[in-house]
């Protein structure tokens, strides 16, 4: 007599190669997972300090004089500067300040009294002047399980006092 169906034992080793198979499958969709976020969390780290660094550097191009002291790092600055523009015949000068401040993780720039956000996730901002050199070292730690942190340090010339 021919038995027909499966065995106890042949149900039993196709659910451990299943279980196998399934845990694998699992293991390999989690990796995928924690990489993007991982990526995900660099890119955005990456993407707010460039936005900031590239506010601070335009300020810092024009500026002829901060609130800064020689070798004394500080979280926040104020810079200042004079624009010489002419108009026609006749010559115009208009003063300027920006100033940089951190409120949480959010970067503020003042200047001429609008306040705006310059970055956004950023950690850690610092400020050094040494003579007619602006040291910056600014951080940024992008979101989600596995952060990243980007630090990115430069260095600005502040402009002479007045253009001849």
């Amino acid at each position: 007599m021919r038995q027909k169906g499966f065995t106890l034992i042949e149900i039993l080793v196709v659910m451990g190669v299943g279980s196998v198979i399934l845990m694998a499958a699992l293991l390999s969709v989690q990796q995928v997972m924690v990489g993007t976020d991982r990526s995900n969390s660099q890119v955005v780290a990456l993407a707010d300090i460039n936005q900031a660094v590239l506010r601070i550097k335009r300020d810092l191009i024009m500026t002829q004089e901060t609130d800064l002291t020689d070798g004394v790092p500080q979280s926040s600055v104020t810079l200042s500067w004079t624009d010489y523009t002419s108009f026609g015949s006749e010559n115009q000068t208009r003063s300027h300040s920006s100033s940089y401040t951190l409120s949480g993780t959010d970067l503020l720039r003042n200047y001429d009294g609008t306040v705006s956000i310059a970055g956004r996730q950023i950690t850690s901002l610092g400020f050094t002047q040494d003579g007619r050199i602006i040291s910056v070292v600014i951080t940024a730690t992008g979101p989600g399980a596995s952060q990243r942190s980007k630090t990115l340090k430069f260095s600005a010339f502040i402009r002479a006092e007045e253009l001849e």
